[in-house]
């Protein structure tokens, strides 16, 4: 292969490099819009149970009031009761023991009603969170319900850019040799499989060299491997990140990257 020949293919490795980096962008979106509308889900579904709970809280009070209610109303119907025996009582210590047990019911009553006005006090504010909550509720729902139709739309336009660069990647592909671009592949699909594959792909099989600087470590390049790159005869790797180097021509007037 010429000189001419490997400079090119460098510049077509890294240009394909560059279409695979956008692939990656636009793949990793795709991944994240999935979770982000199942998250803006999990906030609803977080803040409608809250809601349920409040609401439960206050089913519960109200369950006590009826509860505290029913009591009174058996309380007055059994103090009742216990005054028309008194009317019917000959002796004065069975009118007695009648009056003590209006005076026990009395009582109740008197706890009742302390009960039951907590319970009050209680239901006015949970009814007061729990309408704060409903609204709350209402207004995620429908925020919640805006940001996943954007990002369902998002995605689709995602997915239709994804199809024609991939459409154009693959029209684009042959125009790098076969050997240098299955290394290439081979590379991608070894990053890809690993923990941080993609992080990895992202920094690139092929680094560009600029001012005697490697694009991926940032490390300077040793005077010797700059000069081998430049000839363009072989292939030459950076001796600190070991990419392949793809180095600025020697002479301003050939074209880079």
């Amino acid at each position: 292969m010429s000189n001419e020949s490997l400079r090119q293919q460098l510049a077509l490795l890294y240009q394909l490099q560059q279409r695979d980096s956008e692939l990656l962008a636009i793949h990793q979106k795709l991944q994240d819009i999935p979770r982000q509308i199942a998250q803006l889900e999990a906030g609803v579904t977080e803040s409608e149970e809250e809601t349920a709970a409040k609401s439960a809280e206050v089913a519960e009070v109200e369950k006590g009031q009826r509860a505290k209610n029913a009591e009174l109303e058996m309380n007055a119907e059994q103090r009742e009761k216990y005054k028309n025996e008194q009317r019917s009582v000959t002796s004065n210590e069975a009118y007695t023991a009648l009056e003590r047990q209006i005076e026990f019911l009395d009582e109740k009553d008197a706890d009742a009603e302390d009960v039951l006005l907590n319970l009050m006090e209680d239901h006015d504010r949970l009814k007061a969170e729990l309408t704060e909550l409903q609204a709350k509720v209402t207004q995620e729902k429908e925020k919640a319900d805006t940001d996943t139709e954007q990002l369902r739309q998002e995605l689709q336009t995602l997915e239709a850019e994804r199809d024609e660069k991939m459409k154009a990647r693959k029209a684009f592909l042959p125009k790098i040799d076969k050997v240098r671009r299955d290394e290439y592949h081979r590379w991608m699909k070894a990053q890809m499989a690993s923990e941080s594959g993609a992080a990895r792909a992202k920094a690139g099989f092929i680094a560009l060299g600029k001012k005697g600087t490697c694009s991926s470590c940032r490390m300077a390049i040793q005077p010797q491997t700059l000069k081998e790159a430049q000839k363009y005869e072989k292939l030459v790797y950076c001796s600190s990140c070991k990419r392949l180097l793809y180095v600025e021509p020697p002479t301003p007037d050939i074209p880079f990257p």
